[in-house]
């Protein structure tokens, strides 16, 4: 009787076990485009939670890039933190997404984080049909630190001064 009991008892704790699998993904910064895609209408896609930390500032990338028409929604836990939109960019990005990152016909959304780890949850409204693909990107390289920006506006105003300055002359009468 009690290795019965046992045995079903593991068999349902195996069961539980195996029966989710695990509902997050890891972005790798600077790894380009990552697939995902939602099943239903404003349920969390497959890959979320979308987990990543940073050292710096980095740019959180989402694009529809496959049926026209979705929008989707960015999370960190309950708050919804923006929307992709339609709005045309002038950033060229490479392939996968790279495409549909400049159609206005896809939706897209360009999310600055500072330094942190972060575990972003993606919905969407699946208007071009489910389920509905999309691609996430982590890009750290292309944002400058605060830093940097102080050093190059520094030269600039370096640069201009001595462009402006004069050099005395000698005059002969």
């Amino acid at each position: 009787m009690k290795i019965k009991l046992l045995g079903a008892l593991l068999a349902a704790a195996a069961s539980i076990a195996f029966a989710a699998p695990a509902s997050a993904a890891v972005l790798i910064a600077d790894t380009g485009w990552q697939s995902d895609q939602i099943d239903g209408i404003d349920t969390p896609s497959e890959q979320s939670a979308w987990t990543f930390t940073v050292s710096g500032t980095a740019l959180f990338r989402i694009t529809d890039a496959f049926v026209t028409g979705d929008v989707f929604s960015l999370y960190d836990g309950a708050t919804l933190l923006a929307k992709t939109t339609f709005t045309t960019t002038a950033e060229p990005i490479d392939s996968f997404g790279g495409t549909a990152w400049s159609d206005t016909s896809y939706s897209r959304l360009s999310y600055l984080v500072g330094p942190g780890s972060y575990s972003f949850t993606i919905t969407g409204d699946g208007a071009g049909g489910v389920p509905a693909g999309f691609g996430v990107r982590l890009d750290t390289s292309a944002v400058p630190e605060p830093a940097t920006w102080a050093m190059m506006i520094t030269g600039f105003g370096l640069v201009g001064g001595a462009m402006r300055r004069r050099v005395a002359t000698a005059q002969v009468a």
